[in-house]
């Protein structure tokens, strides 16, 4: 994953790019904000936002939509913890996990969108 940029200039080598535990970091977040559907070469690729997470979805259909999702991302093993905080009336979603990745660190994402405004 690209760390930063230098100017408007995309670096391509050196220290600009994540690693290990902050590279699988980005990725499973990533995962997460992309819809089925919106990435053109894949259009099962993404997140079952609309399908089973948000509008009349079950907590448990949601929770295991976005814990597969995460658990399915490059570089993860397993979850440690998983919470999920939901606010419908809003469109807010909160996910908290520990994950362990390939190298046998644990690390924390935290999830927390605005989804009706992006």
């Amino acid at each position: 994953m690209i760390r930063n940029f230098d100017g408007y200039d995309i670096v391509t080598s050196g220290e600009n790019f994540a690693r290990g535990r902050e590279a699988t970091r980005q990725g499973v977040l990533r995962r997460l904000r992309l819809f089925v559907g919106e990435y053109f070469l894949d259009s099962t690729a993404g997140t079952p936002w609309f399908d089973e997470i948000l509008g009349k979805s079950e907590r448990d259909i949601a929770e295991l939509a976005l814990r597969g999702r995460i658990a399915t991302s490059p570089g993860v093993v397993a979850i440690s913890e998983f919470r999920m905080n939901f606010e419908p009336r809003y469109r807010r979603l909160r996910v908290e996990a520990r994950l362990i990745d390939a190298n046998n660190e644990q690390f924390a994402i935290s999830f927390d969108e605005d989804l009706m405004h992006g």
